[in-house]
């Protein structure tokens, strides 16, 4: 069997796909500053969508990788924080830039800290859950269905209030019923954050005192 080789890995079908999500996301950005919301839309839905295929394609053909893993995490955080950070421009409010600016924040943090105490901890990547890893967690790592149901669900309320913002008003008789019913799931994937800040923090904190203690001895 052939070896494979570091320039390989840059090929594999999962990571190429990646690198298609940076440029929708590129070109959602480009949507958003020139104010074309159509071109915004298609390119962050599609970035958002090619999320699960990335991931699909790497189990089935046998092509998960470091980099892919951390390309992914990467761009989803980017394309967020882009968006949120557009957003606090196009309402122009104080508190919503404040609330914005949180939630990027606790996004970045929590996924940081959780890879980082999940690599330190001896697991493989950071959805990978132990006997000992928090309830929450378990359920929304281990069942793929539940983790694409809340991912999709919390951008999607974040891509209608950017819609709100350019759809005519008999549109808006939809979009904002649908904007209200992702709000729960808003605010549920950011709760569940705050337990992975948490949680990961806690285990960070345990591996402290242990050591401390072994040198203690």
């Amino acid at each position: 069997m052939a070896q494979v080789s570091y320039l390989d890995v840059f090929w594999f079908v999962p990571n190429l796909i990646g690198y298609t999500r940076v440029g929708l996301a590129a070109a959602a950005v480009f949507g958003m500053y020139y104010e074309h919301p159509f071109l915004t839309f298609v390119s962050y839905g599609l970035s958002e969508l090619l999320d699960v295929a990335d991931g699909y394609y790497a189990r089935k053909l046998g092509q998960c990788s470091k980099l892919g893993e951390v390309l992914d995490m990467v761009t989803d955080r980017c394309t967020t924080t882009v968006l949120l950070v557009y957003l606090a421009q196009l309402y122009q409010s104080n508190m919503l830039a404040l609330l914005f600016c949180f939630i990027v924040s606790l996004d970045i943090s929590s996924h940081y800290m959780q890879m980082y105490s999940q690599l330190v901890t001896g697991k493989t990547n950071h959805k990978e859950m132990g006997d000992n890893s928090h309830w929450i967690l378990k359920a929304y790592y281990t069942d793929r269905r539940v983790l694409f149901a809340f991912c999709f669900g919390n951008e999607s309320f974040f891509m209608l209030l950017y819609l709100n913002k350019y759809l005519p008003t008999y549109a808006l008789y939809l979009s904002v019923p649908l904007t209200l019913a992702a709000f729960p799931i808003f605010f549920i994937k950011n709760a569940i954050n705050v337990v992975q800040l948490y949680e990961s923090a806690s285990d960070l904190a345990r591996l402290d005192a242990a050591e401390i203690n072994k040198n203690k001895k």
